[in-house]
């Protein structure tokens, strides 16, 4: 009984943080793409933060870039142009 109950009170953050991990991996993006604060790397949890980053192509001085937001406020993350 008491095996039973710990196993369901840890299946369920595991199943929260798999859900999370899915979501993430689904959004397609490349593992350094994912370095959301230009830390230099990317973390577990810029990882999982993908999950609720958006991308979406804009214009800064007349110039193609890529803008990251978060879908729930529309704040942008970061944007990324190509560098010449």
């Amino acid at each position: 009984m008491v095996v039973t109950t710990i196993a369901v009170i840890l299946a369920i953050p595991a199943f929260f943080v798999l859900s999370r991990a899915i979501a993430a991996w689904r959004q397609g993006y490349d593992w350094a793409e994912m370095d959301w604060d230009d830390k230099g790397y990317t973390s577990l949890k810029d990882f999982l933060r993908a999950a609720d980053v958006g991308r979406r192509p804009v214009n800064v001085n007349e110039q193609s870039c890529v803008e990251y937001y978060l879908y729930r406020e529309g704040m942008t993350v970061k944007i990324v142009c190509p560098r010449d």
